[in-house]
């Protein structure tokens, strides 16, 4: 594409509309008429072959294709008000109706989630948070804009150096077997442990696929388990383990969560796993964005509630 034929204004529009969903209200939030605004529209549905705004029921919605540029938008307008001399826009989460979207795996949702839902709802009621699954994609979305925050098990000489990282808690391993188990209880044994039948979860090995942290270590070692079930999603394996005497090896503090709902008992495993952290990670070229500044400090202060000294040496 030729740049040079494209009109920087367009992009301001553009901005203007995603942000609005409203040709009215965009037009009046950068001081163009309603037709001009409408013209821009038009411009810009050409250039990306996408209606970008249509109409769902009274109201105009975004596209996906529109859903996924905001972000990058974000960023580009961003980087326009820093390249000419202007100031970053204030953020006012109680008025904003912004999307954030956030990458990770459903150890973290499960952990996060009613926190970060508590704080939003408190403190930015008309937000919106978008949760995308954590893999191989994820490093060149955040490089991108396409999402504004991961949080997972995110190595630090893993990330390239345009990415920020930040930690932000810790936990170990343990078995995971129903209430009423007739050996997984206590410290098992060694040989114990590698004869009980075991349910796994299984994912595609990427950034923060915490799922197969503990699976990698245990091989590490050479341990050779008797595994009887593979399960897709890491939230299923305490249901699995609650109707059977299938047992698996889970992080600390999902098996609590779990504990409180389900029959289900931890147990101590026969040998010593280091501890995973827990990292969120973001783009520096938007460090200073006001609104991923607020989130960033949303998540953090919604960490302490589930912080936990670790007993072992960090993976």
């Amino acid at each position: 594409m030729n740049l040079s034929a494209i009109d920087v204004n367009l992009v301001i529009a553009l901005d203007a509309l995603l942000q609005e969903r409203s040709v009215t209200l965009a037009a009046r939030r950068i001081g163009l008429s309603q037709p001009a605004m409408s013209h821009a529209l038009t411009r810009l549905r050409e250039l990306f072959s996408d209606p970008l705004l249509i109409r769902v029921g009274r109201q105009m919605a975004l596209t996906s294709r529109a859903e996924a540029m905001t972000p990058q938008v974000a960023a580009i307008m961003l980087d326009l008000a820093s390249l000419f001399g202007g100031t970053t826009p204030a953020f006012d989460p109680a008025t904003s109706d912004r999307a954030f979207r956030i990458a990770t795996t459903e150890y973290v949702e499960l952990l996060l989630l009613p926190q970060l839902n508590a704080a939003l709802a408190q403190g930015g009621p008309r937000l919106a948070v978008h949760l995308l699954p954590l893999d191989a994609r994820a490093v060149d979305a955040l490089r991108n804009g396409e999402i504004d925050l991961a949080i997972g098990v995110l190595p630090p000489d893993g990330l390239p150096s345009d990415l920020r990282r930040a930690a932000l808690l810790e936990d170990r391993f343990a078995g995971l077997a129903r209430a009423s188990h007739p050996t997984a209880r206590g410290r098992v044994d060694l040989p114990t442990y590698a004869a009980l039948p075991h349910v796994v979860a299984s994912r595609p090995r990427a950034h923060g696929a915490h799922e197969g942290v503990a699976d990698d270590l245990i091989a590490a070692r050479g341990v050779a388990r008797r595994e009887v079930m593979v399960v897709p999603n890491v939230l299923l394996l305490p249901h699995v383990v609650a109707a059977s005497d299938l047992v698996a090896t889970v992080a600390t503090r999902l098996g609590r969560a779990f504990s409180s709902v389900l029959p289900l008992r931890t147990f101590d495993l026969p040998f010593e796993l280091p501890t995973i952290e827990i990292a969120m990670a973001w783009n520096s070229r938007t460090e200073h964005d006001p609104a991923r500044a607020w989130l960033r400090r949303l998540v953090t202060d919604a960490v302490p509630q589930m912080r936990e000294p670790p007993r072992r040496k960090r993976v």
